[in-house]
């Protein structure tokens, strides 16, 4: 079967590792991005595209004449920016081809709204909040599919965890996009006295107390996996438009083995292999609580994490998550 990916080719992105699952299970997929029918950058793109709606729908429509060059049997959409018309043009040029829309992103990152004015077959979202509301107030084709990791990309690295955490030396590990409302966070953990490491991007309006902590260095491959899995502890604090979801970044460390601290969701009751109460926080004195019993205790967290990365390697791979999404848009074809 052939696949079109329309989003980001960027290494580690949604879209790489959907690409590479699709791969892996015996089909042909490629991702088609605006920079192969722009001659501008994504981000001049973006700006142009929010601005200049005539500017929108011709982007759009070359990426319709693209998509449907390469005859794929199936469209799956990533960007949340792009302009409706281009569901449109693929429908009316390939009527047997399901066109999906699969949205990894928290509620308040829907831009504006081009997914619900479009008319996708299918709508696929990591959060029940949104597939709810999809579903049962704008009456659409709504699922619900977590995320994953990838098993050939977020690898434990071949060394005992209490070896590669004196290798590491850092107690807290922080990475990803670092903004306000995780900068307060991350604040107070530093000023309880806990040894904080923040990898990632910087945003906005950063305090001292957090940039002290950043060390300007953006985690992936094989550097990732060393330094999460050596983390005495990897913090996790959702954005706060995660309404009862979790992060992608939620099932790489675990995959990886790391030891993981996060904010409690509804959906971890069904993704973790352990009690949720023993690896979530509710409120950041529970947090700073746990990550100081944790660092006294040892054993007790790396028996954690490998239960947890055990059971994440049995359910919680994109190879899972896209028979899944095979099977409910009805292209599920098993392995002979």
């Amino acid at each position: 079967m052939r696949v079109v990916i329309v989003g980001s080719k960027a290494f580690d992105s949604l879209e790489y590792h959907l690409s590479d699952s699709f791969q892996a299970l015996g089909h042909v997929a490629s991702i088609l991005d605006v920079t192969d029918v722009t001659p501008v950058s994504s981000k001049i793109n973006y700006w142009a595209s929010r601005f200049c709606e005539s500017y929108d729908r011709s982007v759009s429509q070359r990426l319709a004449d693209r998509i449907i060059r390469l005859q794929p049997d199936l469209v799956l959409v990533v960007y949340r920016h792009l302009h409706p018309i281009l569901v449109e043009i693929v429908k009316a040029k390939l009527p047997g081809t399901p066109v999906v829309q699969i949205n990894p992103d928290a509620l308040s990152n829907l831009e504006k709204q081009q997914i619900i004015a479009a008319d996708f077959d299918h709508y696929f979202s990591k959060d029940p909040y949104i597939v709810n509301f999809l579903r049962d107030k704008a009456g659409l084709n709504s699922h619900y599919l977590p995320e994953g990791f990838n098993p050939r990309i977020h690898q434990k690295p071949p060394v005992e965890k209490y070896v590669a955490e004196w290798l590491t030396n850092i107690d807290v590990l922080v990475f990803g996009n670092v903004y306000a409302y995780r900068a307060r966070m991350l604040e107070q953990l530093v000023r309880a006295g806990i040894n904080v490491a923040v990898y990632g991007t910087e945003g906005q309006y950063l305090r001292p107390v957090v940039r002290s902590a950043f060390r300007h260095q953006y985690l992936v491959g094989a550097e990732k996996n060393r330094l999460l899995y050596g983390a005495k502890i990897v913090f996790n604090n959702f954005h706060y438009a995660e309404v009862t979801s979790v992060n992608q970044k939620y099932f790489e460390i675990n995959g990886i083995g790391a030891f993981q601290l996060c904010d409690y969701k509804p959906t971890i009751e069904e993704y973790s292999g352990v009690a949720a109460e023993q690896v979530t926080y509710q409120t950041m004195n529970e947090a700073i609580d746990k990550v100081r019993y944790y660092l006294a205790h040892a054993k007790e967290r790396h028996e954690l994490a490998a239960k947890q990365q055990d059971h994440f390697q049995r359910n919680h791979t994109f190879d899972q998550r896209v028979e899944e999404l095979l099977r409910t848009v009805g292209l599920y074809a098993p392995a002979v």
